[in-house]
């Protein structure tokens, strides 16, 4: 090669060095090594893997910053803790020491006195690939060793000393900042109640916030350690247009005015998979939005859900009406729907569980108005010589489907429903209708007994938030008050991926305000609750409500 080109090779490889990081990346996250293949060792001493499953994420997290469970502490390897000598920082170490139950041997190891220096890229790898760290010391055999070659060490290894190096976007020295998006065509009374309730609690932990930063030796002991961990809560409503199309611009341009560390709550009318789809596409968390239509379908990392919404109660339909089946081909289950998303999904996945089945008959009736149901059932009413059992999907129909149904009780032996018709006015439910219908209901039932609904309610009541729709405003006092309880043992590290993490850890907590019976996470689910009851609506009026089934879990 000439002399010129050796020049230009030199100098465009140090000006545009390879950036193989994305290598890392992989190895990290997914566990799959620059030849595509998994990950593969020795764990536990001499027990062979080659699994992608044993990815650095599985233990170690997305963020970097360990876990602990069962007595085990993961460390954590983010670029500031690994290539830094070892040190402890009490405001870090307060919930795995005093919030959590943990073995004898896990608090003397978290008490020990042992340092290590900083890693440097020689001592890195050898670490990972034989379990021995910079002083010397061996590594707990639960840390794999693995068998990795020198250009993918290099991709981890500039990875790791990126991971977690500075904080997210949406947070600065005194502020942190949120947002919830609404659509203009949600329901007013249950954006209201979603709206001021986040209102209300951003003004009271603001309050206390603030206290907490002018008088930050009050507990010297404890108190200051967490004073790095103090920001005033800023939030904003994001509102998008009635146009769903024109929803990902609209996101897009609110992030750029004002980029947000996360969304708390939300609420639009219809399918939520764009403002889903703009949270993974910019890493920002979205907090238990009140959607009916969550994307099940979709992968998603940053955006957690109450429940699956309308797909749930469907799979918890056809569950129910699997076990009690009675194949009858004269009487096939008839589903009628909307022919819009809130009708159309569920009934899709209704079907299509009930299909699994082969000697149930199961027709789907889709339709597009009232007029169009009416003629629709007079079809099915003419060929079908008795009806049985019925699922109806109202979707942009509401709750007038109830009326017709009321006009055409005699010739049904029960009726499905969702759980938002529920919300109707039904004292104009005929006794005839009413113990032919039943609803999914996945809420927890009137009878049941939580605490923390009484503190929840009090605390509303000494701020005079009136309490319009306690179901809407508990549920987001809950996404609130877990959201808060994350913060606090994040400290300083405002990484989105460790708030996840920790919302994933504490989602079962003692702070459900009973809406539903349990809400629980793992790592990367994003569902909370994961069944529902079948319910009829209660003759003797001391409920609203009474249980047909136990709670199922499709």
């Amino acid at each position: 090669m000439p002399l010129g080109g050796l020049w230009i090779a030199h100098h465009y490889f140090n000006v545009f060095r390879f950036d193989n990081s994305a290598i890392g990346e992989r190895i990290y996250n997914q566990g799959i090594d620059s030849s595509g293949k998994p990950l593969q060792g020795q764990t536990e001493g001499d027990i062979e893997f080659k699994d992608a499953h044993f990815n650095c994420a599985q233990c170690h997290r997305r963020s970097g910053y360990g876990s602990s469970e069962g007595g085990n502490y993961v460390l954590p390897v983010t670029g500031a803790s690994l290539f830094n000598p070892r040190r402890f920082d009490r405001a870090d170490l307060f919930k795995k020491l005093f919030k959590e139950s943990q073995s004898k041997l896990f608090w003397a190891r978290m008490r020990s006195s042992y340092q290590r220096p900083a890693y440097t890229d020689e001592s890195l790898a050898l670490a990972i690939r034989e379990g021995i760290d910079p002083s010397g010391r061996k590594l707990s055999s639960l840390m794999p060793r693995y068998k990795i070659n020198d250009r993918d060490m290099a991709g981890l290894t500039a990875y790791l000393k990126n991971l977690s190096s500075h904080n997210d976007s949406g947070v600065d020295e005194n502020t942190i900042y949120f947002a919830t998006v609404v659509s203009k065509n949600a329901n007013a009374d249950n954006k209201n109640a979603m709206l001021s309730t986040i209102e209300k609690f951003v003004e009271w932990l603001n309050l206390e916030t603030k206290g907490n930063l002018d008088h930050p030796n009050f507990s010297p002991s404890y108190r200051s350690d967490f004073a790095k961990a103090f920001r005033i809560w800023n939030h904003e409503v994001w509102e998008l247009s009635d146009n769903p199309a024109e929803w990902p611009k609209e996101l897009a341009a609110h992030y750029q005015k004002k980029p947000v560390f996360a969304l708390i709550g939300g609420m639009a009318e219809g399918n939520w998979a764009p403002i889903h789809e703009f949270c993974e596409k910019n890493s920002v968390p979205c907090l238990f939005p009140l959607t009916q239509l969550p994307p099940v379908e979709q992968p998603g990392h940053y955006s957690i859900y109450f429940n699956q919404g309308l797909l749930l109660e469907a799979k918890v339909i056809a569950k129910y009406l699997l076990k009690e089946k009675k194949p009858d081909r004269a009487a096939p289950i008839a589903v009628f729907h909307a022919d819009d998303a809130e009708g159309s999904k569920p009934a899709r996945v209704l079907i299509q569980a009930l299909n699994a089945d082969k000697t149930l008959a199961v027709e789907s009736i889709p339709v597009k108005d009232m007029e169009s149901f009416r003629l629709e059932w007079a079809r099915y009413v003419e060929s079908h010589p008795r009806i049985g059992k019925v699922v109806v999907w109202p979707g942009k129909l509401g709750s007038a489907i109830l009326s017709e149904l009321a006009a055409r009780a005699q010739t049904i032996e029960q009726i499905f429903l969702p759980s938002e018709l529920l919300q109707a006015d039904l004292t104009s439910v005929s006794k005839e209708l009413a113990p032919k219908l039943y609803f999914s209901y996945p809420y927890e039932l009137p009878t049941a007994y939580h605490p923390r609904a009484f503190r929840v309610r009090a605390w509303m009541n000494t701020r005079r938030l009136p309490i319009s729709n306690a179901r809407v405003q508990f549920n987001t006092y809950y996404a609130l008050n877990l959201l808060q309880y994350g913060l606090e043992h994040v400290v300083d590290h405002f990484s989105r991926d460790y708030l996840l993490e920790y919302i994933e850890h504490e989602a079962e907590n003692a702070l459900n305000p009973g809406t539903f019976p349990r809400l629980s996470l793992g790592p990367e689910q994003r569902f909370a609750s994961k069944g529902a009851y079948l319910v009829q609506l209660d003759a003797s009026g001391t409920q609203p409500v009474k249980p047909v089934s136990s709670w199922i879990v499709p």
